[in-house]
């Protein structure tokens, strides 16, 4: 699947693994490599901020080394 076109602001679906639970994020920015720097809010009063890349199929969270 051909990589969605995205800009700051808009929502995504981002998920760990293919089969794991998708969380909506918000982009943030948009990084000269193509990975999205984003954030969603967990419990509702924390905001939580990952780095995601499209995988071909879906948006996936970077694990840093």
């Amino acid at each position: 699947m051909e990589r969605p076109n995205v800009q700051r602001r808009d929502w995504i679906m981002v998920k760990t693994a293919p089969d794991s639970e998708a969380v909506e994020c918000q982009v943030y920015n948009i990084h000269d490599d193509g990975t999205l720097f984003v954030g969603y809010f967990q419990h509702s009063f924390k905001t939580t901020k990952l780095r995601v890349d499209w995988n071909g199929e879906f948006w996936q969270v970077v694990v840093k080394p």
